[in-house]
């Protein structure tokens, strides 16, 4: 495999992570939407239950609050795609791509620690170099679970 299509799939990788970052943000405003809703619906509740049938004060907060704690801790969507890992894994897709230009002008490289060039006979494929029997990842990052699907989808959408 080239070194330009694995640039081509970098590329594409960030711009998968923008996208899954940008649903993710959605997917927040939903929630938050959604539990203004209910916040809205178990205080109307309360209300009436305290219009009606004269609840307590303790009955009313333990509606209120139980309502709202239960549908928190069961639809919270997962931060995966927050802001903050999303800058990160980036950043690092970033440094991976200039370091595999270096590796493709025929400048030593390091991947993972591991000293490399082109000129030593090291040949690219889509996690790593190799050179006989010797193999040199390019990052952890692309074995990471949110990280190694969506390359492997990158590199499937080879343009």
């Amino acid at each position: 495999m080239s070194p330009e299509i694995i640039l081509g799939a970098l590329a594409r990788l960030n711009e998968l992570l923008e996208g899954r970052f940008k649903h993710e943000v959605k997917k927040i405003k939903k929630f938050k939407n959604l539990q203004m809703m209910l916040l809205v619906l178990s205080v109307s509740v309360a209300i009436i239950l305290f219009l009606i049938y004269q609840a307590s004060a303790l009955k009313i907060i333990f509606i209120i609050a139980g309502f709202n704690v239960l549908f928190f801790i069961g639809f919270k969507p997962k931060g995966l795609y927050s802001e903050k890992n999303v800058k990160k894994m980036m950043q690092e897709i970033v440094l991976l791509q200039v370091t595999l230009r270096k590796f493709m002008m025929e400048e030593e490289v390091s991947f993972s620690g591991k000293h490399c060039s082109s000129k030593d006979g090291w040949l690219v494929d889509k996690w790593g170099l190799y050179k006989g029997n010797e193999r040199i990842d390019y990052s952890e990052l692309l074995y990471d679970k949110r990280i190694k699907g969506l390359y492997v989808e990158a590199l499937r959408n080879k343009k």
